[in-house]
């Protein structure tokens, strides 16, 4: 698993993620709903039953006479409305679809966040991995410390308390593997939270070259990255989304002030509909323009009009304090990669002297001018210049991640620069295997060197 496959496993499982596209699609489905108000609407209505009517007449000829009616009462009717002038509706349409379009831009936000978690995690399993294989180190450089003690004092050139010293050594540096067992273990599930399954050491790969990375990020000066930031970094595009869906808010409350026209046509069918249409039919066909003005709504819509414009006023400012923390974040994460990088490319350094140092060991053992001890302080040695090339490399890809995620593209454009940037492993696979043979060497050496 290389970083990029975790990273689309968390993006399938991650629970905080699909909050932020299920948020995207109700928000989505709220366009349709404000458009809905502007289009035309049907309306069909109908009523069947009986009724019985007592007329009585209270003067004229029949006076005093009940007349008793038992009839059926039916109607229908159809009406269509097509809205012609409707300001806050339209407003609210608008309102819609800017909400719309700054939630399907916090997912794009969500999904850097995710990808910043992700390669956190993975960073620190691989970091924590090579950490234990030092200790690892550690234990196989003091168990031989132990066996030469123990071997000098059988011939009475060493002490008890050299020998109780390389124990105490052994048993701090098998303490120190168990520490960095339990950090590998919580930084691997740390990274199973996300991916949604369980995730071994051995699975992961290292992750790609450092110099693509930092060089292609180098290559751009800092006020680029913020310039980058400041618009095209996907927390300030929902920021400004959220902007527009403010300003049409406060075009939606204006609006409950402004006159609503409607066309109305009705096709309506009556019989028996009412005491004084007993076995009458009427059907109607109209048309109609209807003009509605609002007068006086007790002051809400005044009151409406003030709290849209103070959330228009919160949303430009949430946008600026975006800006400033962004201005600092990138800094310091173009700073953290600039002198990162640098200490990287010192530890290659180190690393290649100190794999010179092991060798030049070596040759002295054959030499008898160097021992067994001596050759596993220089693997020790190596192995530590190691475990921080590789601990920096990851410090920088993460931050090489948080540039490359500010500006246009987001994820994608993160995704493509890892893709881009393969590279052989940065751990030395070879390490253990490797270490055999001088191990052994050293053993046989310690044989014939008592120490």
């Amino acid at each position: 698993m290389n970083l990029t496959e975790a990273f689309r496993l968390a993006e399938q499982n991650d629970p905080n993620f699909a909050v932020s596209q299920k948020r995207a699609e109700s928000d989505a489905a709220g366009v349709d709903v404000a458009r809905a108000r502007l289009l035309p609407s049907l309306t069909f209505s109908a009523a069947a039953g009986r009724a019985k009517t007592d007329t009585e007449y209270l003067s004229g000829l029949s006076k005093g006479r009940t007349v008793s009616n038992d009839y059926q009462s039916r109607n229908w009717s159809l009406t269509a409305r097509q809205p012609l002038y409707r300001p806050s509706d339209w407003a609210g349409w608008k309102r819609a679809e800017a909400q719309a379009e700054a939630s399907q831009i916090t997912v794009e936000a969500a999904r850097v966040r995710l990808l910043r978690q992700v390669a956190q995690a993975y960073a620190q399993a691989l970091s924590a991995r090579a950490q234990k294989a030092v200790a690892q180190q550690d234990v196989a450089r003091y168990e031989l410390v132990l066996k030469q003690a123990q071997r000098a004092f059988a011939l009475g050139n060493a002490t008890r308390t050299d020998v109780e010293d390389a124990k105490a050594r052994l048993d701090i540096a098998q303490a120190a593997v168990l520490k960095q067992e339990g950090t590998l273990q919580q930084a691997l599930a740390a990274l199973a939270a996300l991916i949604g399954r369980s995730v071994s050491e051995d699975e992961l790969d290292a992750m790609q070259a450092v110099p693509p990375l930092a060089e292609r990020a180098l290559a751009k000066p800092l006020t680029a990255w913020i310039d980058a930031a400041h618009t095209h970094h996907p927390e300030v595009r929902a920021l400004v989304a959220q902007e527009a869906a403010a300003r049409q808010q406060v075009e939606q409350q204006r609006g409950q002030h402004k006159p609503i026209v409607d066309l109305v046509v009705t096709r309506r069918m009556s019989r028996s509909d009412t005491e004084t249409t007993i076995g009458q039919q009427y059907d109607t066909t109209s048309a109609a323009v209807q003009l509605q003005i609002p007068l006086y709504a007790g002051g809400g819509i005044d009151a409406s009009v003030r709290a849209a414009l103070a959330a228009l006023e919160e949303a430009q400012l949430k946008t600026e304090a975006k800006r400033r923390e962004l201005t600092q974040s990138v800094t310091q994460a173009y700073t953290a990669l600039r002198f990162g990088y640098a200490q990287w490319q010192a530890l290659e350094q180190a690393e290649r002297s100190a794999q010179q140092a092991v060798i030049g060991t070596e040759k002295g053992i054959q030499a008898g001018t160097r021992n067994a001890v001596d050759l596993l302080n220089a693997q020790q040695e190596l192995a530590k210049v190691r475990a921080s090339r590789i601990d920096a490399a990851y410090q920088v890809l993460v931050a090489a991640i948080d540039l490359w995620s500010a500006a246009e593209g987001g994820v994608d454009a993160v995704l493509v620069q890892l893709a881009d940037a393969v590279a052989p492993h940065l751990e030395p696979r070879h390490t253990a295997t490797a270490s055999v043979q001088p191990r052994a060497h050293a053993q046989n050496a310690a044989e014939r060197t008592p120490n």
